[in-house]
């Protein structure tokens, strides 16, 4: 399997097999202006891309597989998660600080209900 690269520096294309990256006989550099992705990303890269190919294999067992991945999706649908998840936060941060509010509130009244005995 290969995988397609294009530097976002240079804009060259390039290809490198999976398995060498894999392997560690091919490094993730452009050949042009020799860009290079910082060494604990490509090393998380080459793990996920190992247990890809192990959970592809797998499944290969039941059904054929083909797919393609576009950077340019994955960033914007990251960044729609991203901003979901940011939509959930704010709201539970609006609950809570409801939830002060009504214990507040109530305190205020246990208070009020004290002094008036």
């Amino acid at each position: 399997m290969t995988i397609d690269f294009s530097c976002q520096k240079c804009e060259t294309s390039f290809e490198i097999d999976a398995q060498d990256l894999i392997d560690g006989t091919e490094k993730l550099i452009c050949p042009q202006c020799h860009a290079r992705a910082p060494a604990s990303i490509a090393e998380d890269f080459v793990s996920a891309l190992s247990e890809m190919r192990a959970q592809v294999a797998v499944l290969g067992k039941k059904f054929a597989i083909n797919m393609e991945l576009e950077s340019e999706d994955l960033v914007e649908e990251l960044d729609s998660k991203k901003d979901d998840e940011e939509d959930e936060l704010d709201a539970e941060e609006e609950d809570l600080e409801e939830d002060d509010l009504d214990d507040e509130d109530e305190e205020d009244v246990e208070d009020e209900d004290m002094e008036e005995r």
